[in-house]
Parts: structure tokens; sequence; C-alpha cells
């Protein structure tokens, strides 16, 4: 019979879910109580099966607690989807430029000239909500761990970004980088900066008279990685990270 730390487990390749976004779903203030189930210090109790199963109605409960049977309920593997199925070619797509770690030297010794980015290799991407015309499209290779802030005993934050990730980061038109980078609504921006090269950072403040941006590490280590500032004169491109795709 499966203990709680395999069914968690399954259940996780399931819903295709890190234990850090499961506790966001389950609107966990923070993960410990996940985190615990995932690492076997502690079973899968009636109540953490209940919020689970309030939030996907395909699980059973009683597979939770016991490993016995099936653990998609009988009639989820015979629903038959109703309503419109959204159709991914009738979405607007973007040719998004793949940027992997080890292909950013001859970018960054151009400063990211167009005529530079315009021959990286390129992959489609349906997009939900059309974007600015202006706006350019990257696929970015994630490298170091200065916006990891997952800990021994935390597996990190929503925002959390892992080396080997790759970002979906959208440009932002030059004409807003000025007083229209909404810092309350983006927590990771991404910026092509003539010096420092291709870096994720989250804004703690801004500048509008001057152009100075105040950057953070979502590492808690700040003595490895300190806040500073940039301007945004300096930089080729500002961006939004608008989708993580990771390993985990």
């Amino acid at each position: 019979m499966k203990n709680s730390k395999e069914i968690f487990i399954e259940l996780l390749e399931h819903l295709k879910l890190s234990a850090n976004k499961l506790s966001v779903a389950l609107g966990h203030k923070n993960n410990t109580k996940i985190y615990h189930v995932k690492n076997g210090r502690n079973k899968i109790s009636s109540d953490l099966a209940k919020e689970i199963t309030d939030k996907f109605s395909d699980i059973s409960y009683s597979y939770l607690l016991t490993g016995e049977g099936e653990m998609l309920k009988s009639e989820t593997k015979h629903f038959q989807p109703e309503g419109k199925i959204i159709d991914v070619n009738e979405l607007p797509v973007k040719y998004v430029h793949i940027i992997p770690i080890k292909g950013r030297g001859g970018l960054e010794s151009s400063y990211f000239a167009d005529e530079i980015i315009t021959k990286l290799e390129t992959e489609k991407l349906s997009i939900k909500i059309p974007s600015s015309n202006g706006s350019k499209w990257f696929k970015i290779e994630v490298e170091g761990i200065s916006m990891d802030d997952s800990t021994s005993d935390y597996d990190g934050s929503k925002y959390s970004l892992c080396e080997g990730d790759w970002a979906y980061c959208r440009s932002i038109p030059r004409v807003n980088w000025r007083n229209k980078l909404h810092l309350n609504s983006v927590k990771v921006f991404c910026f092509f900066h003539n010096q420092r090269g291709i870096i994720f950072k989250k804004v703690k403040s801004h500048n509008e008279e001057t152009g100075e941006l105040l950057l953070s590490s979502l590492n808690p280590d700040k003595k490895q990685f300190p806040d500073f500032t940039i301007n945004v004169g300096e930089c080729s491109y500002i961006c939004n990270v608008i989708k993580v795709l990771s390993e985990f």
C-alpha cells in the first residue's frame, strides 16, 4: 500500500504542480504544511485531503487518505467536456526569440542591437490577449540563483526563478519606461542592461524624474545579492516576465 509521501508525489504529477504552487492554489499563507507532506514528515490529514478535493473535484478523498483504489473518481474517467473548447489556432500568435545561457555572449557584446536580436532562433507562441504592436517577445534561459528564494525548509514563492528555468518575457515600449512600468502589478522584470547583461529582478522603487530604478533579488542572501540601481537609459529592452517554464 502506498504511503502519504508516494500518494502526494503522484498527486503533484497529476496536477502538474510543484508543492509550492499547490500551496498557493489552496490559499495557504505559507507552504509548510504541503512541504512536510511532500518530504514524508507528515501524513495527508483529513483536513488537507478535504482542501485538495474541494479545489480539485476529480480527486478521490478516500484515495488521498488510504492509497486504495484509484486517485481519480470513476466518473472523471468518462467525463465529456461541455461547451466550446478553445482552439489555439484562433489565438493571436507571436514569434518568440530564444536566448539560451550559452548564446548570450554575442548579444551582450553588441549591446543587444536589433540586427543581432533578429538573427536569433524563434518559436511560435499562442497568447490569450494581444500585446502592443511594438513589443518583442523572448524566451530566456535563467542563469544563477539571485531570483531563487527557496531555502532548506521552503520551496520558494510563485515568482521564484530557478537556474535552468525558461522565462517568457514581453518587452515594454520605450515610451512607457519613464512612468508606466506598473510596479504594483508586475512582480518580476527582465532587463537587457548595457553593462550587466540580461538580468531578472524585482523593482523596489522607481524615480520617474531621473529614470533610476532600485532593483532587488528574491534570494534572501542579501550579502551575496545586494540591492543596486540602474537607469532606464542604460537598457536596450525592459520586459515583463509573463510565464515561466520549470523542470519541477
